[in-house]
């Protein structure tokens, strides 16, 4: 299925503001991040740590406007409004 991530704030390492990828429907965080790690490469150890697939810190990951912690075990939805923001510049 294919999932939109928005990003608010990445800009010294994409100029895109959301990616579109392709994960189960169902997908873990874990499976989330590796996945934006794979397609967008300049994330990878600034933005995601690709030894735990997990953000790195001063990043936040909102599923439908709800802050999520990578400790809760969230799937996301093909229909989710999922969005990766640098935390200083939220809100």
């Amino acid at each position: 299925m294919k999932y939109k991530i928005e990003m608010f704030g990445l800009s010294p390492f994409t100029e895109d503001n959301a990616v579109e990828l392709e994960l189960s429907d169902g997908a873990g965080l874990p499976e989330l991040f590796a996945a934006l790690g794979h397609k967008l490469p300049s994330f990878k150890g600034r933005v995601i740590d690709p030894a735990t697939s997990r953000l790195v810190e001063n990043y936040g990951l909102y599923v439908n406007g709800q802050f999520v912690s990578e400790h809760e075990d969230v799937r996301v939805r093909a229909t989710d409004r999922i969005v990766l923001i640098l935390l200083a510049v939220g809100g």
